[in-house]
């Protein structure tokens, strides 16, 4: 989720046929979810959230490692089920421990909203991380990480101010006389 911004159900659902490991587009084709209640296949949360996500060679050589699970589904655990969520959130919590992280509230969908605030530091437009995480709307995208938009506009404000004050700044140079 850290690496595509895509939601728990679609991560459970992927089967390897969803992964392309071509040498120019290495991609995931979110398809479908996997819905914990029926245990089985479902749509995804609404048709924009089809959709297919470039991902890096590291993701992907992640992917290979588990490919040696010989099961359909990517992610499978040691019962060849599909992980629940209540198992994957206590398996990211060890982790955390492990790593000495104190975040006791963080879970799995944290992840994505860290894929968009890792994004959105690296002024990755808004639109783009929409199609991203799949939302029908640009506007869902900026209702939900409103919190993240207001802190890098206020970044980007901070920023803007120190531009400002050294184009009137009391030594203009030539350079900044081309601006005027």
């Amino acid at each position: 989720a850290i690496a595509t911004g895509a939601r728990l159900g679609e991560i459970q659902a992927l089967t390897w046929k969803d992964i392309n490991f071509n040498f120019n587009f290495h991609t995931i084709d979110i398809n479908k979810s996997w819905n914990e209640t029926t245990k089985k296949f479902q749509p995804t949360k609404n048709e924009s959230s089809k959709r297919i996500i470039r991902v890096n060679q590291n993701t992907l050589d992640y992917l290979q490692d588990l490919k040696q699970n010989n099961h359909d589904m990517v992610f499978v655990n040691q019962y060849n089920t599909i992980p629940t969520s209540s198992a994957v959130n206590k398996t990211l919590r060890m982790c955390l421990k492990e790593l000495e992280i104190d975040k006791p509230s963080f879970h799995f969908h944290s992840l994505r909203h860290t894929h968009v605030a890792y994004l959105l530091s690296e002024n990755i437009g808004l639109y783009i991380i929409s199609k991203r995480l799949g939302h029908s709307d640009i506007s869902t995208t900026s209702r939900v990480y409103s919190y993240l938009i207001d802190e890098y506009k206020n970044r980007a404000d901070n920023k803007i101010e120190n531009i400002v004050d050294k184009l009137f700044d009391d030594t203009v140079d030539d350079d900044k006389k081309n601006y005027l």
